[in-house]
């Protein structure tokens, strides 16, 4: 018997929808495209019942064509069983072991996936069996492919698995065979464009029941305006602006849509500015929107959390995993002692230490009492141990994993939200442990696997389909009804998109498939937008006309005028933004304070009775600085970079220099003569002892060439000073340390140490040298500015006595001995040529400094002051300051002709 099949055409969803509830009688089945047409069908079925004084009702029989084919399916009592996703890939991966790859960088799973993709297409559009007929115009590619299926396809059958994309072949001959009964009557709702697989199906049922095509064609009068925004931030502000204010007027949430041919490119941006402007999805108001589709697995920060144990163990123990454990609020028994230990990063940057459990785990144990951290050390040596496993099955590592998990007190605090994310994960494992068996995997293969299984899960989005504003898919728009709906980024390259990649399949091959070349692409688009023209009499198309500073054209599918607009809210603030609370604070905030008329009152904080050089040096440049360094004890957290640190190589320089200078002196003292061999095998010696812990670095082995090699750096400063002793010169003491410096009318005192003292007999000379590993400090900025003041300081110190002096001195001077490589211009002794009065002059202004600085100090002015203020594109104090975000300073408008 053929009853054949009809095609209903409709105008407007709300028309189909009509049609399904009054047509769709006793027996009769509802074919829809999505979960979403039938929710909203049940709805008004549900609403159609009530105003009838129905209480009771039973929902229409609606369902996808999916899930029709797995309830017939299953009525079959099939010898095979359809094959997950995992097991598939599983297979996949089991025969390009046989077959392997073309040579590349590919990994395996990778592969799977591509293939998976491919086999399942080629499946739904009639051309699975291509791949055991060879055509003249096979490539290597292919011809690989369709050898690799041919063993995927056996695995399967082996295992009694079923892949999906062989489901319609096998009921279709089920339904020949008469083994499926059928409803007396399919309507087919929205399925315009079916696969080759599926409208076959679709041809035989209509042979043995009635079987009714429901479609929408739109009216382009629908849609009311057109609207183009400078970029996609202005975009999704004004569409916010907009639903704020259609909401306003009393239209009820759930009949607002919003939608997008690209819509996953604005979710993240559109889930903040919803939030924004309506606060939490659901609230005691009800709900406020809803997004069709949340995020998958992999996404979730509950996820990406669980595998960091792994993740630490598989990527070399790093740093990084490390401390994202630690300071994670989902491992409860890291924080065992109250708070989380975040100082073991600062332990582990100022160490430089990056990766490597044993010598992250000593320094801990140097930087902390070890009785403080001995229980968390010895709870993770216990994790770390047990996933240090060479290979396993899936399901061991899963158990491993588990362990772990328990072993950490992982998920602490599990919330609302993160319950059913946590569920899936724990679903997962079993998954894994089904599809893979017992095949020995390493641990990042697991945890690829692991990754992979997540990105497949799709968890829900927030609210509820009834309630709110909805965010859906262009392709769920069909079939909807909505009053009023916004469809955003309606540019050409979305609306039609590109043609699929399917880098496995043949020209021939992608002419067939839906997508597959552009003229298919832009058949599917139209049959889209015709869907979008009848979800609501109210349509609000909108587009970037930039995208990542790239101009757009509109879509070819809507060739009317587009009205320009802007909604830049901060600098013209729509009523509707003036909802969001940063636009409010932006605008309501009182105007920031100019420099240096700050409105605070004074800080009485109290200062030590004595301080070092280096931070009174931090005080001349910003008090405030000083303030948040040194008394508040605020300190930048370093960066761990490629190559030294020059502070740290710096540092290392002076220690060699003073060990050296300190050994060599007592021979100089004992011989009175320069023992060049013997000075060089003492400076070998320091740069030995002062490097042996670092020994094993590749940036300090290179250090040390640079300054023992030839030229090296240290040699060439041994001859200088070899000829300065020649001349007479002689060291009178190395890293002199001094303390109880004090001044007139100075609050404190300063200590501080100087690198070294030379002393000349004959002219009763003697220099204060300070050492510059970096470029030598211009001579104003020591003499005239004061901008260096370590020389100033270390002159005054000698003058007021906290140096011990053992010869008579009639001049007194200072000077940097420039270390910064061993070119001429960089390794030398200055002392810019002035009369020791000049070096006078310099300690007494510096004392006065300090005096003015002590009184601003003592009466508690803190306030930022850097010196040298910036000015125009110099940033001047301001340039290496850690605390820029945190003092509030703001310099002074650059002019028109600095910028």
């Amino acid at each position: 018997m053929t009853n054949g099949a009809g095609h209903n055409f409709f105008s407007a969803g709300a028309a189909l929808q009509d049609n399904l509830l009054r047509e769709a009688g006793p027996g009769a089945l509802v074919i829809v495209p999505h979960q979403r047409l039938a929710h909203q069908v049940w709805h008004r079925q549900r609403l159609a019942a009530l105003a009838e004084g129905r209480p009771a009702w039973e929902p229409l029989p609606l369902m996808t064509l999916n899930a029709w084919w797995s309830e017939l399916f299953k009525g079959l009592w099939p010898e095979a069983a359809l094959a997950p996703a995992l097991v598939r890939l599983a297979r996949w991966r089991q025969a390009l072991q046989t077959a392997p790859p073309p040579p590349g960088p590919t990994p395996e799973l990778a592969w799977a996936q591509a293939l998976d993709e491919a086999h399942t297409l080629l499946c739904r559009y009639s051309m699975a069996g291509g791949d055991a007929r060879p055509t003249m115009d096979d490539s290597p590619l292919l011809t690989w492919r369709r050898r690799v299926t041919r063993i995927y396809v056996d695995l399967l059958q082996q295992g009694g698995w079923l892949s999906p994309g062989e489901l319609p072949a096998y009921l279709t001959y089920a339904l020949k065979d008469g083994r499926i009964k059928l409803p007396p009557l399919v309507l087919v709702a929205g399925l315009e464009t079916p696969a080759p697989l599926e409208d076959l199906w679709l041809k035989e049922v209509s042979r043995r029941t009635r079987v009714v095509h429901l479609q929408v064609r739109g009216d382009l009068l629908n849609v009311r305006q057109a609207v183009a925004l400078p970029d996609p931030g202005q975009e999704l502000n004004w569409v916010a602006a907009q639903l704020v204010e259609l909401a306003r007027s009393g239209l009820p949430l759930h009949r607002l849509a919003v939608t997008a041919p690209a819509i996953d490119t604005y979710t993240p941006q559109l889930r903040r500015v919803l939030a924004e402007l309506l606060g939490p999805p659901q609230s005691p108001d009800g709900w406020a929107y809803n997004f069709s589709q949340g995020p998958n697995l992999s996404e979730i920060p509950l996820f990406q959390a669980a595998l960091l144990p792994l993740s630490f163990i598989i990527a070399g123990e790093r740093r990084e995993d490390l401390v994202s454990l630690l300071l994670s609020p989902y491992y409860g028994e890291v924080q065992v002692h109250g708070r989380p230990p975040a100082h073991w990063d600062r332990a582990f940057r100022e160490r430089r230490l990056d990766q490597g459990w044993d010598q992250l785990r000593r320094a801990v144990l140097r930087s902390r009492p070890p009785e403080a951290e001995t229980a968390v050390l010895e709870r993770l040596d216990r994790v770390w141990n047990s996933l240090r496993s060479s290979t396993a099955p899936a399901g061991q590592w899963g158990r491993l994993l588990k362990s772990a998990w328990q072993e950490l007190g992982f998920p602490r605090g599990l919330g609302e939200a993160d319950r059913e994310p946590w569920n899936r994960l724990l679903g997962l494992l079993p998954e894994l442990e089904t599809s893979l068996g017992l095949e020995e995997l390493k641990a990042g293969e697991f945890l690829e696997w692991l990754k992979i299984a997540a990105q497949r899960v799709i968890l829900p989005g927030p609210g509820i389909q009834a309630a709110g504003i909805q965010v859906l898919g262009l392709l769920e728009m069909r079939g909807l009804d909505f009053d009023h709906v916004f469809c955003l980024g309606m540019n050409s390259g979305t609306l039609p998109a590109p043609p699929r990649p399917l880098p496995l399949l043949s020209g021939a091959e992608k002419r067939l498939v839906l997508g597959g070349t552009y003229p298919s692409q832009h058949h599917f688009a139209a049959e889209l937008f015709h869907n979008l023209l009848g979800a609501a009499p109210n349509l609000t198309l909108t587009r970037p006309r930039s995208v990542d500073q790239e101009e757009q054209v509109s879509t070819p599918l809507y060739l009317e005028e587009w009205s320009p607009a802007e909604m830049a809210v901060l600098t013209t603030p729509n009523p509707a933004w003036l909802r969001s609370p940063a636009i409010q604070a932006v605008f309501q905030a009182p105007a920031a304070p100019g420099f240096p008329g700050f409105p605070d009152p004074p800080l009485p904080f109290p200062l030590p009775g004595e301080i070092s050089l280096s931070q009174v040096s931090t005080a001349l440049a910003c008090p405030c600085r000083f303030l948040l360094e040194n008394l508040l004890k605020i300190r930048e957290l370093p960066e761990i970079e490629s190559g030294l640190d020059p502070r740290e190589r710096g540092q290392m320089l002076h220690e060699v220099l003073a060990a050296f200078t300190t050994a060599f002196q007592e021979i100089l003292d004992a011989d009175q003569a320069w023992d060049q061999a013997r000075a060089r095998e003492l400076l070998q010696e320091a740069v030995r002892q002062a490097l042996a812990p670092l020994s094993g670095d590749l940036h300090w082995q290179a250090e040390a060439d640079r300054w023992l090699g030839d030229p090296g750096l240290l040699w060439e400063w041994l001859s200088l000073e070899r000829q300065r002793y020649e001349a007479g010169w002689r060291w009178q003491g190395a890293e002199v340390a001094f303390n109880d410096l004090r001044g007139q009318d100075w609050p404190f005192s300063l200590r501080g140490r100087i690198d070294r003292l030379d002393y000349h007999p004959e002219a009763a000379d003697l220099v204060v040298w300070d050492y510059k590993s970096g470029e030598i400090p211009k001579k104003g900025k020591v003499l005239d500015d004061l901008e260096e003041s370590q020389l100033p300081c270390y002159l005054l110190a000698v003058q007021l006595g906290r140096v011990p002096l053992h010869q008579p001195v009639a001049n007194l001077r200072a000077g940097f001995i420039g270390l910064k490589s061993p070119r001429s211009q960089h390794l030398k002794h200055e002392d810019f040529g002035v009369p020791p009065s000049t070096w006078q002059a310099a300690a007494a202004a510096f004392a006065g400094k300090v005096a003015a600085l002590g009184r601003r100090l003592a009466a508690g002015n803190f306030r930022p002051d850097p010196t040298p203020a910036p000015e125009g594109k110099k940033l001047g104090a301001c340039q290496y300051c850690p605390y820029a975000l945190v003092c509030g300073f703001a310099p002074a408008p650059a002019a028109e002709d600095e910028l």
